[in-house]
């Protein structure tokens, strides 16, 4: 029972939002904040493993997944919480159906089953972003993204003649997925998923990436490793333009997570959960950004930049680790080079991370004062920082990769210990300036926004609902073929 709990307590959270629209605008604020806090609360139980190993129907909480979709449903109702000045109980409801959605679909055993919840969080997030001016351009990935999917899925069930979860993913069903996983996490900067940014459908920018963190990336670590390695290049690619381009483009800076985690995760399926975690935070770093500026402007930068103390960090070191190991242990230099490459990328990435948290910790910026925001970024820092500090061996890397924990624990303490007092220090030596002196330089979104002068918003809804009823189509051929067939497993009857 208290599996079903966890995994239906958000659609439960949206029943109480919906009706709170006809409340009095006094007592909205209170009730979303109220709701998202426990949101983010039943999401945290269920990534901690709380729902342990029981299974409701065809739900089961295996791990990594429940890792990754409970933090990722925690950062979506932190953004929601976050958001008080601009409460809506209608954003929490779609945040609740789409959470609940997202659980059943990623933890599910049965792949019709699975693509059915996922669809239906598809359905919430975009009527999320139909909230105020509609997102054609984040319309389209959504449904785009679900058709690649719904295809590569079925091309799996279909050639194996089962309806069971996939292990793995190969060919043209693991370049769907792939594709699916690129539209959609926000992986493409400044299109896309991204038209959400600064928007009241915020909140979906972390359930657009870590609902196919969990649901995709599990089954392709047996890819090549020249995919690992491409995607650790255009990690790099988006951090160095974040860097160059002034102001800071912050949908460059979101993009950069979404390919680390993807790049260590086909590297290293031992990464997976910690890299996930990391870029979900980083993410909502992201999509706080706008209601938080010139707040907690350190503490963004820790988790953009995936510096030491973070979770982040523990993948970079586990994968730089396995690199290592197979360059060394290759029969020849075809075997070496994919790794060669992400040994040496992995350094890079470490550099390109810390300047870009450098950049976005002294960044300056009008200062907001929506302190509710600002207190959500320094709850993910606090909790990146405790997740940091958990012994790599949580996250599936062994001692014989990255050694005992306890030195590392003692080093990162003393360093942190080291930062406060250095930081005291300087406060207290520091000359008082005038605020008004100082440099104000505002991020900018870098979104490009769907425009009605390039083409006419009904042909293109049209054309997205076409696209999403191709998805569903594929979906209910699978079903029938399915039971024609006998997909079903006989332990599952």
């Amino acid at each position: 029972m208290s599996a079903f709990i966890l995994y239906a307590v958000h659609a439960a959270l949206a029943l109480v939002l919906a009706p709170a629209t006809f409340a009095p605008v006094r007592w909205r604020s209170g009730l979303v904040v109220s709701c998202a806090a426990l949101g983010v609360a039943s999401g945290a139980a269920l990534a901690l493993g709380a729902a342990g190993e029981a299974t409701w129907r065809s739900v089961t909480p295996s791990s990594p997944r429940v890792i990754i979709i409970g933090a990722t449903v925690a950062c979506g109702w932190l953004v929601v919480g976050a958001r008080r000045r601009e409460a809506d109980p209608v954003v929490g409801a779609l945040v609740g159906v789409a959470s609940s959605a997202l659980v059943a679909a990623t933890l599910n055993d049965w792949v019709v089953v699975a693509l059915l919840f996922w669809l239906a969080s598809s359905l919430a997030l975009i009527g999320l972003l139909a909230r105020g001016e509609l997102r054609v351009g984040a319309l389209l990935a959504i449904v785009v993204s679900d058709l690649a999917l719904a295809g590569g899925l079925a091309l799996h069930s279909l050639g194996e003649r089962t309806w069971t979860m996939p292990e793995s993913l190969t060919g043209l069903a693991a370049a769907l997925a792939l594709m699916a996983f690129v539209i959609r996490s926000g992986a493409v900067p400044r299109v896309g998923v991204w038209e959400v940014l600064g928007t009241p459908a915020a909140p979906a920018l972390p359930l657009l990436l870590g609902g196919p963190l969990a649901l995709l990336v599990v089954p392709l670590p047996g890819a090549s490793p020249w995919l690992a390695a491409a995607a650790l290049a255009l990690a790099v690619v988006c951090c160095v333009g974040a860097l160059a381009i002034t102001p800071l483009t912050l949908t460059l800076a979101g993009a950069w997570p979404a390919w680390l985690a993807l790049g260590l995760a086909l590297a290293s399926p031992e990464a997976l959960p910690a890299a996930s975690v990391a870029a979900l935070f980083g993410v909502t770093a992201v999509a706080l950004w706008p209601a938080s500026h010139g707040l907690a402007r350190p503490e963004r930068g820790m988790i953009l930049g995936w510096l030491p103390l973070t979770a982040g960090f523990v993948a970079i070191a586990g994968v730089a680790v396995r690199a290592f190991d197979n360059v060394a242990g290759a029969g020849g230099a075809a075997e070496a080079a994919p790794w060669s490459a992400i040994a040496a990328l992995l350094p890079v990435a470490a550099a390109a991370g810390v300047a870009l948290g450098a950049r976005a910790g002294r960044q300056t910026e009008p200062t907001s004062s929506d302190v509710v925001a600002a207190g959500s970024v320094w709850i993910l820092f606090a909790v990146g920082l405790v997740v940091g500090l958990i012994p790599a061996s949580s996250f599936g890397f062994s001692s014989r990769d990255l050694g005992s924990a306890a030195p590392a624990l003692a080093l990162h303490a003393s360093a942190l210990v080291l930062g406060l007092g250095a930081a005291a220090v300087a406060w207290r030596r520091a000359t008082p300036l005038d605020p008004a002196s100082l440099p104000s330089v505002p991020v900018r979104t870098g979104s490009l926004g769907y425009s009605e002068e390039g083409a006419d918003t009904v042909v293109m809804v049209a054309i997205a609902a076409l696209i999403g009823l191709g998805a569903l189509t594929t979906v209910v051929y699978l079903a029938f073929e399915g039971l024609s067939f006998g997909f079903l497993p006989a332990r599952n009857l």
